[in-house]
């Protein structure tokens, strides 16, 4: 494990817990004290956390800690697909994350990515980003209740105003569908906005929501560049989605 992988599992432990001990860090990934209390030093000076004496706790509680402990469902499976979709962003880009479980996981990659702007319609990953001292715009909007997302002219108007590199869309399933869905017109137009927004476009799924069914559908597969997905798919599925989109599949069983 490189140093900066450690320090992002340190982070993803201090949002998830609030508060961590340093002795527990050093037996958890098999380093000396000394050299955690340099990860905590360099996380306090990004204004992070807060160092104290043998151990350490999130600067602010915010609504992403609150989330992330929430959204724990597949919760290692989407980490992985979080980190595949992480390795798609090139140096210097501007990209479109919406709301949902996966793509907040893969916002928690990106808070050592200084060179990156993140465009979002979600107030949790927006903290996340802010919190870490990354370059990031909050799409204005109505707020909807259920997902945390915001939706409507203003959230559409903002969109259609920025060119993105890549967009990482969330879906609510894609059982008997050609293309992803959502459960609603509002964020439906949120993901076709950041689409058509886009050079490149990806949707983060894990293999569940190719199970479950959602009203309405935002995309064809074959609008989307890729689909990042987990090694559970239903194999006639796999194929299905093979003929219609780029189909990156992580592997459940490898060994964090």
């Amino acid at each position: 494990m490189t140093v900066s992988d450690r320090r992002r599992e340190i982070s993803d432990l201090l949002l998830q817990k609030g508060k961590v001990k340093v002795g527990d860090l050093a037996r958890r990934f098999q380093v000396s004290t000394e050299t955690i209390r340099k990860d905590l030093l360099e996380l306090e000076a990004q204004g992070f956390i807060k160092k104290n004496k043998g151990s350490a706790e999130v600067l602010v509680e915010t609504s992403a800690s609150a989330y992330s402990r929430k959204s724990e469902k597949y919760i290692e499976t989407k980490k992985k697909i979080a980190r595949e979709a992480a390795r798609l962003i090139p140096p210097h880009s501007v990209i479109f994350i919406d709301a949902g479980s996966t793509n907040y996981q893969l916002a928690r990659q990106l808070i050592m990515r200084k060179d990156i702007i993140v465009v979002t319609n979600f107030t949790p990953i927006a903290e996340l980003m802010n919190a870490n001292e990354i370059k990031v715009i909050l799409i204005g909007g109505e707020i909807r209740q259920v997902s945390g997302a915001t939706t409507g002219m203003l959230a559409a108007y903002c969109i259609d105003h920025v060119h993105a590199d890549l967009a990482f869309l969330g879906t609510s399933g894609f059982l008997d569908s050609s293309g992803p869905c959502v459960e609603n017109f509002p964020e439906a137009d949120v993901k076709r906005r950041m689409l058509q927004n886009a050079a490149k476009s990806y949707v983060l799924a894990d293999s569940s929501k190719a199970s479950t069914k959602a009203i309405v559908k935002y995309a064809e597969w074959n609008e989307i560049t890729g689909l990042l997905t987990d090694d559970q798919l239903d194999c006639r599925v796999m194929k299905n989605l093979e003929n219609e989109v780029n189909v990156i599949t992580v592997n459940t069983e490898e060994k964090e």
